[in-house]
């Protein structure tokens, strides 16, 4: 009987710590606003979940991923993905005059920019398409977006992004910042290079090293490796310099 006793007592205390062990691992409130706002900060939006940060969850050994919830970021389905998933939704506490709509027109009027201005919006670099980790961004991959001044930096200018690699893959409809891109180049100073020379209508390739940095589109020094001679060319793509024609 004592020995029962004793498995008894035993087992209830590796109860106790397996209990204790999983409370630990719990999910709390502080964090699932943490993950919300990180992803709608990517978006350019400064939000305050409706979750209280001390309500606990279940325990999540995956990635979270947050959703729209009913077609828009007032409400968001925060997904858990492990190999028993669990979500929850949460308010955000955006309000639908926050989400700013697109504006594709190409050009303003200085009075309908200075409106703007006096709102208290601009405009900023939206990914438009989904963008896969390491591509080189195009034009057609950006766009503008008007959002409010409050939420965060960004960049204003398509063209100086063309060109630069995305550092992990990238979601349409995502405010670009620098943190989502690397810090590289189409050609590189010192780099072989393949140069592109377009003349008559004849397209000859040779080998060449490239004496300077370059995005696509820019006019950059090149040594032709055949003849010696330095020559300028417009980068047309990764390791490619073309000696004569112009990439828009």
């Amino acid at each position: 009987m004592k020995r029962f006793s004793v498995i008894l007592l035993l087992f209830s205390a590796n109860m106790q710590l397996f209990a204790a062990e999983i409370a630990l691992e719990r999910i709390n409130g502080a964090q699932i606003r943490v993950v919300i706002q990180a992803e709608l900060a990517e978006y350019g939006f400064f939000v305050e979940p409706s979750v209280k940060p001390d309500r606990l969850f279940r325990s999540c050994r995956g990635d979270f991923e947050v959703k729209k919830a009913f077609g828009g970021w007032q409400t968001v389905r925060v997904i858990c993905k492990q190999e028993n998933p669990w979500d929850i939704y949460v308010r955000t506490g955006l309000q639908p005059k926050t989400l700013a709509k697109s504006d594709d027109s190409p050009e303003k009027s200085p009075e309908k920019k200075q409106k703007s201005d006096n709102l208290g919006l601009m405009q900023r670099v939206i990914i438009v398409r989904p963008v896969s980790r390491g591509n080189f961004l195009t034009r057609e991959d950006l766009g503008l977006q008007t959002l409010s001044r409050s939420g965060g930096t960004g960049f204003t200018d398509i063209d100086e992004l063309v060109g630069r690699r995305a550092k992990k893959s990238l979601r349409g409809g995502l405010v670009l910042h620098e943190r989502h891109l690397e810090p590289d180049w189409m050609v590189q100073a010192k780099q072989t290079v393949s140069v592109v020379n377009n003349t008559g209508g004849i397209q000859v390739t040779t080998a060449g090293i490239a004496m300077e940095n370059g995005r696509l589109g820019d006019l950059v020094k090149v040594k032709n490796l055949s003849s010696n001679s330095v020559l300028h060319g417009f980068v047309a793509g990764a390791k490619k310099i073309s000696i004569g024609t112009k990439i828009n």
